[in-house]
């Protein structure tokens, strides 16, 4: 998939990817999709790709909104795209079956970067976390699923706020720089309003032995991006 992307400001990383790989495991054809925070567009445009998904892409960035655009034109991907604060736009309740997310999780006490774009998408005041999760909660379907990757050091807090919201987590997967470090991030999967338990998926190493391990090579095999800085 071609992706284009901005010369100078934020480019989708592994994250992106492993996060649309957590996605294909739960997704489903014919299901209405929200991807909140789209930048460039290749989440959402993986997963559609993939999938036959109605899909929908709100980015509060208008530079990043029109790429999103700009790359589901040219891979030739029907989706509506949406500019605009998503804690502000008016969607109607209930509309979708799963909303999925690469939110900013930078905290508050970080240095923060004076790019413009790279400041919208890395900082959680941008999109502060519980109100972005009482919003999810509105758009979803009853029994709608909101799929996200965060940063593991907020773990407590993020849990914490999910019960809060009556989201239940279903699964976690935490992601290792290797099998010798500490999670950086983790993949959620949550549903609402369920009382299902939580399931701890195996972990997911980058690299093993300073190479990147077998399956996250895989990964970025599936995503199959070629990236165009424009």
């Amino acid at each position: 998939m071609q992706i284009y992307q901005p010369k100078d400001g934020y480019c989708y990383n592994s994250d992106t990817l492993f996060l649309y790989d957590f996605c294909t495991r739960f997704l489903k054809p014919r299901r209405k999709v929200l991807e909140v925070g789209s930048g460039s567009g290749v989440l959402g445009l993986l997963c559609a790709r993939d999938f036959e998904i109605a899909l929908t892409m709100i980015e509060k960035n208008p530079k990043m909104a029109e790429l999103s655009l700009v790359n589901s034109k040219v891979n030739k991907i029907q989706t509506d795209v949406i500019l605009g604060d998503f804690l502000e736009l008016d969607i109607k309740e209930g509309e979708f079956d799963v909303v999925f997310s690469n939110p900013p999780f930078y905290y508050e006490g970080v240095i923060k970067s004076k790019n413009y774009d790279i400041f919208c998408a890395r900082y959680e005041e941008n999109l502060p976390f519980e109100a972005f999760l009482k919003k999810v909660y509105k758009v979803l379907k009853p029994q709608g699923e909101f799929i996200f990757c965060y940063d593991s050091k907020q773990f407590h807090k993020v849990f914490g706020m999910l019960y809060a919201c009556k989201m239940r987590p279903l699964c976690v997967r935490f992601v290792h720089p290797s099998n010798l470090k500490d999670s950086t991030l983790f993949l959620c999967r949550v549903k609402k309003n369920s009382k299902s338990q939580t399931q701890i998926l195996p972990p997911l190493f980058t690299h093993i032995n300073g190479e990147f391990s077998k399956e996250v090579q895989e990964i970025y095999k599936k995503g199959g991006t070629y990236s165009i800085k424009c």
